[in-house]
């Protein structure tokens, strides 16, 4: 899936790059919706894709739009939305902010959010239409940044949206396939990042959870790996966790919430620390490595030894007791 600019918007400052991932999303229920099709599909209710318009026409890899601009410029450029269903499809094609996801990965706003982006210089010449059944139509959309804009990556999404049906309990089922828009803008790249506070988190019996954030503080998208190491009170390594979910996207000034669980080998008594570590990477680079501050781990078996004391302490009470009683009961 490639995409590239109309001859005529063709500028030495600006490019059409595809450099990264399809980004499908489906709302309000899971119905097939596809980011591009290399061939026609079999007939299928609610089944719909779109694609650069420019697909299979150069030789650019990916499938989604990627545009250098000054800020003040503008950019013209399209996508094509099909309707692979044998029924008429009511389409919502709009520019959208590209989110971080609660669970990682990237997710874009809904139309009925405010857009305080990227998703707010995209405009699509036609909004809201109609496709016949086994049809197409291609819309045009431009891109034009504010006069004033920080240099970096800002990244949104063209979305095509449209309801595909209704569930057993009535409520509307919206599909939603999207093609990512990254626009960058000429300045100093500053890959960076963040790493909240290594907490321990709720879990299983006889398991122990973590949890950290990953904040992108720069003005690249990022992606990552990162783990957790358990040392012993030597400094020895007991444990190294990976962090999930792992190698999503984090984009600039947003956040992923990172954990892991260690299931085996929990130690019953001493002291341990937890350290979290990160790799970021830009475009597939390594950047930076980031380290959390030294979580303190206590273990003690010591609550059990109360217990039998007090179990015991509880048997000696009763036995007493019961003794007390005999010694007043008359003898026969």
């Amino acid at each position: 899936m490639t995409a590239r600019l109309s001859p005529p918007e063709v500028r030495p400052n600006v490019r059409a790059h595809l450099s990264g991932i399809a980004l499908a999303a489906t709302l309000l229920g899971l119905w097939p919706a596809v980011a591009a099709a290399a061939s026609p599909a079999p007939a299928q209710a609610g089944l719909f894709g779109v694609h650069p318009v420019r697909q299979g026409q150069t030789t650019l890899p990916g499938g989604h739009f990627s545009f250098a601009l000054l800020p003040g410029q503008s950019i013209s450029d399209g996508v094509v939305v099909e309707n692979f269903s044998d029924q008429p499809l009511s389409f919502h094609i709009y520019g959208a902010d590209l989110l971080a996801a609660p669970g990682g990965g990237l997710a874009p706003a809904q139309a009925t959010d405010t857009m305080r982006a990227t998703g707010a210089w995209i405009a699509v010449s036609r909004s809201r239409l109609t496709i016949p059944a086994r049809s197409r139509f291609t819309d045009s959309f431009s891109v034009t940044l504010p006069a004033t804009v920080a240099p970096g990556e800002h990244l949104g999404a063209v979305v095509a949206a449209a309801i595909v049906g209704r569930s057993a309990q009535g409520s509307t089922i919206e599909a939603r396939t999207a093609l990512i828009t990254t626009i960058s803008v000429p300045g100093t790249a500053s890959p960076s990042g963040r790493l909240g506070a290594l907490t321990r988190s709720t879990s299983a019996s006889q398991q122990l959870g973590f949890d950290i954030s990953l904040a992108n503080t720069g003005n690249l998208l990022l992606t990552y790996v990162g783990s957790v190491a358990v040392y012993d009170s030597a400094g020895h390594e007991v444990v190294r966790l990976p962090l999930t979910p792992a190698d999503a996207y984090v984009v600039p000034a947003g956040r992923v919430a990172l954990a892991t669980v260690w299931k085996d080998s929990i130690p019953r008594s001493g002291t341990f620390s937890a350290r979290a570590t990160v790799m970021i990477l830009a475009h597939g680079q390594a950047v930076a490595t980031l380290t959390s501050r030294s979580l303190e781990l206590r273990f003690s078996s010591w609550p059990q030894i109360p217990l039998g004391v007090g179990v015991a302490l509880g048997a000696l009470v009763l036995m007493a007791a019961t003794w007390g009683v005999a010694r007043r009961m008359p003898r026969r």
